[in-house]
């Protein structure tokens, strides 16, 4: 698979994951008027910058590339972290709203870290130089 078509995969994998927190914001809010206009402008706005950064990356930003590395990278960390502390208050409260939080929150992770992996791929690398 060529560094190209890792970015595009990694770029519709986060257009999947704004679909994914629209309709968890949607159902941790309640199915409502504002709720569900909420969800649709954040989803928007998430499509628009994951279409910026995508685009850059595909034409070959190094600046991009770093940044989003760096990110990535810090965000995967204290991700992790927050996971490991709502599971600590799922088991203190036994809460169906935390058990929520935390799976959502371990998606995020796992973007992250999917992520900061397909950025420091060699043919990634190469790809953007």
């Amino acid at each position: 698979m060529t560094g190209k078509a890792k970015i595009e995969g990694l770029t519709n994998s986060w257009y999947g994951f704004a679909v994914f927190s629209a309709i968890y914001g949607v159902l941790m809010k309640g199915i409502g008027v504002f709720s569900i206009a909420g969800a649709v402008g954040g989803l928007l706005f998430s499509w628009f910058i994951t279409f910026l950064i995508g685009r850059a990356l595909v034409k070959k930003s190094s600046l991009t590339r770093l940044v989003l590395v760096f990110t990535s990278g810090l965000l995967t960390v204290l991700g992790t972290l927050s996971v490991g502390r709502m599971a600590w208050m799922f088991v203190q409260t036994w809460q169906f709203g935390v058990l929520a939080s935390m799976a959502y929150a371990t998606v995020g992770v796992w973007m992250q870290a999917r992520s900061f992996r397909t950025l420091m791929d060699g043919s990634v690398k190469a790809y953007i130089g």
